[in-house]
């Protein structure tokens, strides 16, 4: 389990993404131009379509990224939905 605060992928800045470890500047480049060219990112495993990202670095990613579908799950326990 991770012991680090994970990163909306659909919020976090370059500057954001560029702490991520090993993330050059190019790939958080890669992942924003997806994120504006392809609109709200639900899972994880979409930056296999992106420039720069490798598919086998998808897990590597998720140590550190979330979508922010998780929190909003979590967030809405009990609300319904109209």
């Amino acid at each position: 389990m991770a012991t680090h605060e994970k990163l909306n992928v659909n919020e976090a800045s370059k500057e954001e993404l560029t702490q991520i470890p090993g993330m050059g500047d190019k790939t958080a480049q890669a992942i924003i131009e997806f994120r504006e060219n392809h609109g709200w990112i639900d899972d994880i495993s979409e930056l296999e379509d992106a420039e720069q990202i490798n598919p086998r670095d998808i897990d590597r990613l998720r140590e550190w990224l979330t979508t922010g579908e998780e929190d909003k799950e979590e967030g809405d326990e009990g609300e319904e939905e109209w």
